[in-house]
C-alpha cells in the first residue's frame, strides 16, 4: 500500500477532506480547527492533521457539518473554561472513550493525560476498565461518576454527595457536559471506524512502550 492510500484510509468510512475542496461555510470551521486544535495536538503528541493540511479524528467527520460544528466548537470551549483541573478532564475524557473502545480518542487522550501528569498505570487501568490507583481525590471522584453513569445509568446518593462536595453543583454540570461532549465524539469515531494514526512512521502509543 502507497503512503497516500495508508494516510487516505484516515478517515475510515469517510473520505479525508482537503482543504482546496472545502466551500465557504467549511472554510471558516476548518480555520478554526487549525487554531485550536492543531497547537493541542502538538503539545500533547497526537495526531489531528496531517501535512498536506486534511484533519483526521473526529475533526474529518466535523466538517461535513459545517453549522453544527461551529455551534459545538462554542459550547465545548465554553466546557473547557469551565474550571475543571487538567487532570480530571483527562480523567473524564479516557473513561467516556474506554466506554466507547474508540481508539483514535483513547490513544489522544492516553497521550494528553500522561502530558497532564496522570499517573501511567492510572490510565492503563482505566481503559482496562479497572479502578485507578495513584489519581488525585476530585480525579478519582470524576471517574467514579462518569463510570456510574455510563455502565449503571444512575448515581447513587453518596457519589452524587461525594462529587457535589469535590466539585460544587455548577463544576458536576460541567462534567456532565464533558461526557456528553466526549460521548458524541466517540459515537462518530466508532460510527465511521476512524483509525488510530501511525506516529513518525511507527504504531500508535502502546502501554508497552510505556
Amino acid at each position: 500500500m502507497s503512503t497516500r492510500d495508508s494516510l487516505d484510509r484516515l478517515g475510515g468510512r469517510l473520505p479525508l477532506l482537503a482543504p482546496a475542496d472545502l466551500d465557504d461555510e467549511q472554510r471558516p470551521v476548518y480555520e478554526a480547527l487549525t487554531r485550536m486544535v492543531v497547537p493541542e495536538a502538538a503539545e500533547s503528541g497526537f495526531t489531528a492533521r496531517l501535512d498536506d493540511g486534511r484533519f483526521v479524528g473526529p475533526f474529518n467527520a466535523m466538517l461535513r457539518i459545517p453549522k453544527i460544528a461551529a455551534a459545538l466548537g462554542q459550547w465545548t470551549g465554553q466546557v473547557a473554561r469551565s474550571g475543571l483541573t487538567d487532570d480530571v478532564r483527562q480523567v473524564v475524557i479516557l473513561t467516556v472513550g474506554a466506554f466507547w473502545s474508540a481508539d483514535y480518542e483513547i490513544d489522544a487522550h492516553r497521550s494528553a493525560a500522561r502530558v497532564v501528569g496522570v499517573p501511567v498505570a492510572a490510565i492503563e487501568a482505566i481503559l482496562r476498565g479497572e479502578v485507578p490507583d495513584g489519581l488525585s481525590e476530585q480525579a478519582q471522584i470524576a471517574h467514579r461518576l462518569t463510570s456510574s453513569l455510563l455502565t449503571d445509568h444512575a448515581v447513587p446518593q453518596e457519589l452524587y454527595l461525594q462529587a457535589v462536595r469535590a466539585f460544587g453543583e455548577a463544576g458536576v454540570m460541567t462534567i456532565l457536559c464533558l461526557i456528553g461532549q466526549y460521548q458524541l465524539i466517540s459515537s462518530v469515531l466508532v460510527c465511521f471506524e476512524v483509525p488510530v494514526p501511525e506516529r513518525d512512521g511507527s504504531r500508535p502509543y502502546q502501554e508497552d512502550q510505556a
